[in-house]
């Protein structure tokens, strides 16, 4: 199974676009997509992210937002999940701020493309559904999609297991903000499974990702076992994105999502 990722760069309107013509061998021939690739082994996938930007365009991404996890069956392909993020905050250097020429990529040409004429290119059919998401500034959401040849088969809008639906909800959570366990519980159609909704977060396989140090317990506290580090860690990166922690607890009234 391939794992990769996918950014669509924005500036002043547009999205930075690259029509994949030049190389012999691609699955991508002629269509115009966003900028990205797999990752590499022992590679994660932001690491894969800033990597593939850089190399393409020659852009190092500042800051990007996760937007959604995508899962292609084909019968041409290995399987693959595709990590789609959007980013606003990239240049050549911290004095870049700007929209610089674009360099030659060896995979095709890359364009600054108007939002509003993006769906009017050379698209695969189950990207024109992520990009119109991404257009609606829907929040995260899981996709899978089927394809046969080139042609998109059947495709499915949201999370379809327990587990997924646990990461859904959780990367929806506002940074600076937080859940419980059993407001996730809640949510997802599951009242009553907060344990298995810490289970869940506790092994989750998406790290940078699903932010699951926003979900605490039903009394605030931030959780011992942490899968990234324990209580201490989780409180870190809590307080990093502008919430209170005291004595290893969140005031729920005051950051509690929603």
């Amino acid at each position: 199974m391939i794992w990769s990722s996918l950014c669509y760069i924005e500036y002043k309107g547009n999205y930075l676009m690259l029509h994949r013509t030049r190389k012999e061998h691609d699955i991508n021939k002629g269509k115009w997509i966003g900028v990205g690739g797999k990752t590499e082994p022992l590679e994660t996938v932001p690491e894969c992210l800033v990597r593939e930007v850089r190399e393409e365009t020659g852009f190092t991404l500042r800051a990007y937002e996760p937007r959604a996890i995508i899962t292609f069956n084909s019968d041409f392909a290995e399987k693959e999940i595709m990590f789609l993020f959007t980013s606003s905050d990239f240049g050549r250097s911290r004095e870049d701020p700007g929209m610089p020429p674009l360099p030659l990529c060896d995979e095709g040409e890359l364009k600054w493309v108007p939002k509003d004429e993006v769906m009017g290119l050379n698209l695969w059919e189950g990207d024109r559904i992520f990009i119109e998401k991404l257009l609606e500034d829907a929040p995260f959401f899981f996709m899978r999609m089927e394809y046969r040849g080139d042609d998109l088969t059947e495709y499915v809008l949201g999370a379809e297991n327990f587990r997924d639906k646990v990461y859904e909800a959780a990367a929806r959570i506002p940074r600076g903000s937080v859940s419980t366990y059993g407001d996730i519980a809640i949510e997802i159609g599951h009242p009553g499974a907060a344990r298995a909704v810490g289970n869940a977060l506790h092994d989750n396989p998406y790290e940078g990702i699903i932010p699951c140090h926003r979900v605490v317990n039903a009394g605030g506290y931030c959780a011992k076992n942490f899968g990234f580090g324990g209580a201490e860690a989780q409180a870190r990166l809590l307080r990093a994105e502008g919430v209170e922690v005291k004595g290893g607890r969140v005031e729920l009234d005051q950051a509690r999502n929603g």
